[in-house]
């Protein structure tokens, strides 16, 4: 723990779970999404912004921000829940597209988090 060697394994495991779960969420809406392009391409734009992030909360010796882990989880949650009310409506156009403007907001503030992090 001293060296912080512990806290880039966990981030890492961390990174790939969120990573697997946020990817097989899409994988699923995409799959009944066919033809709405708008969807398609705001789930493209999650896929690369939910990779990375968890191993630069942590400072050069290993320490954990914990403000900003928490941010980042936060923005995750809400992210996949986002995703998880665009699977169950997506015949209601109306709500999709409202979702979906959420969540192009919550990818760009997750990128500039990660972005501020990596500075």
């Amino acid at each position: 723990m001293t060296t912080g060697r512990s806290s880039y394994v966990e981030m890492r495991a961390l990174e790939r779970l969120t990573h697997h779960n946020i990817s097989t969420k899409i994988q699923a809406i995409r799959s009944s999404a066919v033809g709405k392009d708008d969807i398609a391409e705001v789930l493209s734009r999650i896929l690369s912004a939910v990779h990375g992030g968890y191993v630069d909360v942590l400072t050069p010796n290993g320490v954990v921000r914990e403000n900003e882990l928490d941010r980042l989880l936060s923005i995750d949650s809400e992210i996949v829940t986002c995703l998880g009310v665009i699977e169950s409506q997506l015949d209601s156009q109306s709500k999709s597209r409202e979702v979906g403007e959420i969540l192009k907001e919550l990818v760009e503030e997750r990128r500039r988090l990660i972005e501020s992090l990596r500075a």
